[in-house]
């Protein structure tokens, strides 16, 4: 069964080679109710969780995320048609560089083992002014699967009490992986969770904490 599943991926993937592009991303431009020394706060601790103790997000930047209680069959086109699963974590605190091992699940099956997640974070702001400030974390992967991801999250006061805020998060699929997402895909495995994280990551920053709540693909 799992080998005829595998053949009729590949040869789903076959049919739309060229038809699906590589890099995704999600940009949004908003306001956080929290000063801005509060919100880069938050967008360190994400950073640095993302590269060091990647589990820790799921008890506040993650929420939301999780797996549906009542399991249903999975499709290409469901909200956990791919999903991570974190092993070996190292983490260099100098330079600010993490190295993740992890496995690809795609519909349930274990797809890809022991990729590598390299990142590495970088705080900045512009040569003659003091905002705005910039937190850009990049990716890179192992092997063909996944070629590399940004995360960019630039910042700068309005006020004392609120942020403006752009919102950068993007992925490039290696050419394999590429032609399994389509666009519904996309949008419901993959792109609210990217929006999601920016929910929470000002919801953190507004309040200090974040409320449990389901959350998934927006009609």
């Amino acid at each position: 069964m799992k080998r005829i599943l595998v053949l009729t991926l590949i040869a789903a993937c076959s049919l739309s080679l060229f038809a699906r592009p590589q890099r995704r991303e999600v940009i949004i431009d908003t306001i956080c109710n929290a000063p801005l020394k509060q919100m880069l706060k938050v967008a360190n601790r994400f950073c640095y969780q993302f590269q060091a103790c990647p589990d820790s997000l799921f008890s506040w930047a993650y929420k939301g995320m999780e797996p549906p209680k009542v399991e249903t069959e999975k499709t290409k086109e469901s909200r956990d048609a791919i999903q991570l699963v974190y092993k070996d974590r190292k983490y260099d605190a100098k330079t600010k560089t993490g190295d993740v091992t992890l496995d690809i699940i795609v519909l349930g099956v274990r797809w890809w083992k022991d990729q590598h997640l390299g990142t590495k974070y970088v705080l900045s702001r512009p040569a003659k002014s003091q905002y705005p400030l910039t937190s850009h974390m990049t990716a890179t992967y192992s092997g063909s699967i996944l070629e590399g991801g940004n995360f960019i999250m630039r910042m700068e006061p309005i006020s004392e009490d609120q942020t403006r805020i752009h919102y950068e998060f993007n992925i490039t699929f290696g050419k394999v992986l590429s032609t399994f997402i389509s666009d519904k895909t996309w949008h419901n495995a993959i792109e609210w969770r990217f929006e999601t994280i920016l929910e929470n990551l000002i919801e953190c920053a507004e309040t200090g904490t974040v409320k449990d709540k389901w959350r998934g693909p927006k009609k």
